[in-house]
């Protein structure tokens, strides 16, 4: 008797799923990059790293996005398909718009300030 069943992943879930935790984990990466990094970046003087940081958060944020999309152009019309298509793209929208208020303090403010 056996009690378990065989893994049944659907071919549009790793597209849909990258869409929806993308803009989370690039936010949770530039935020704690940016705290951990502050003390050696004051030290070197390298303020452009901050912008380095950003902008790859930004682009995996654009990568969650474009899969988010392409989930929900190329899927099922299933409402669970939509609901994780159209989350996705809010939820990387919301995150970007977080990445970029987070950015903004180096505008005016130093590393060493």
């Amino acid at each position: 008797m056996e009690t378990t069943k065989p893994l049944d992943i659907r071919p549009l879930s790793p597209q849909l799923w990258t869409g929806v935790l993308s803009g989370p984990f690039a936010f949770a990466m530039a935020f704690t990059t940016k705290y951990a990094m502050v003390q050696w970046i004051c030290d070197h003087r390298a303020e452009w790293i901050f912008w380095l940081i950003t902008i790859i958060a930004l682009l995996v944020c654009l990568f969650g996005a474009f899969e988010s999309w392409r989930g929900l152009k190329n899927g099922e019309d299933t409402r669970r398909v939509r609901f994780m298509g159209i989350g996705g793209l809010a939820l990387t929208a919301t995150f970007a718009m977080s990445i970029i208020a987070i950015a903004i303090p180096h505008l005016y403010l130093g590393a060493c300030e």
